[in-house]
């Protein structure tokens, strides 16, 4: 089941992934079966969180299909991640009104990440949080910096999931620093520190896009 919202997601989110990477979207107010041993970590859940995570799985194992893969049960880990099939990656976003899920064969895409939120302006406290002293600079000389630094979250968001799956560390805001392009609608993700394999320095490029009141992020790193 796919309402409005998450179709525009999916339109609005395809463009930045090129054919290696399949999409899917689902809207999590309806009706979604999640496999047992992927619900065995949700027993404690509300009942609107395991709707999302139905939604979720329901969304990943439509864009398995799509790659020509087995849509197989998708469970959750010790770290609270997806565990994916053997031989494949992928990423799970979701806000109120859809889910999205971007996946790949390992041998075709090395890291994967996606991230959506809803295009609202970010807190003014929450900057000092989320936000390092250079991301604040920037965002000082933009016009709406409360959409801007909720763009800089959702690409942070992005860049974890991506680099999870390599490094296995538990990274805080502060470990990435976030450069948006508004005109390329691109974002480099600079590492601050040392998270093997990863080095200080070292930079991710992903892409961005906005629209339907989304902000949709995605970085694919080919193999």
């Amino acid at each position: 089941m796919t309402g409005a919202a998450a179709t525009g997601a999916l339109m609005l989110a395809a463009p930045l992934l090129d054919t290696r990477v399949a999409l899917a979207a689902t809207d999590p107010a309806g009706p979604h079966q999640a496999y047992p041993e992927e619900l065995a970590a949700l027993s404690r859940a509300t009942s609107k969180r395991q709707r999302e995570f139905a939604a979720g799985r329901a969304a990943a194992r439509l864009s398995l299909r799509e790659l020509g893969a087995p849509a197989l049960a998708i469970p959750m880990g010790t770290d609270r991640a997806p565990v994916w099939p053997p031989g494949l990656l992928g990423s799970i976003t979701h806000t109120d009104t859809a889910c999205l899920a971007a996946t790949a064969w390992e041998g075709e895409i090395r890291m994967l990440g996606l991230d959506m939120e809803p295009d609202t302006p970010m807190d003014t406290d929450l900057m000092e949080t989320i936000c390092i002293p250079a991301e604040r600079d920037w965002l000082a000389r933009q016009d709406m910096a409360g959409h801007w630094a909720k763009l800089i979250f959702s690409a942070k968001e992005c860049a974890y999931k991506a680099q999870y799956r390599l490094s296995r560390a538990l990274i805080g805001f502060d470990a990435i620093a976030i450069r948006p392009d508004p005109v390329s609608q691109s974002f480099a993700a600079t590492f601050q520190a040392d998270v093997p394999p990863f080095s200080r320095g070292e930079t991710l490029h992903g892409r961005f896009a906005r629209g339907g009141g989304l902000i949709i992020t995605v970085l694919a790193v080919a193999a």
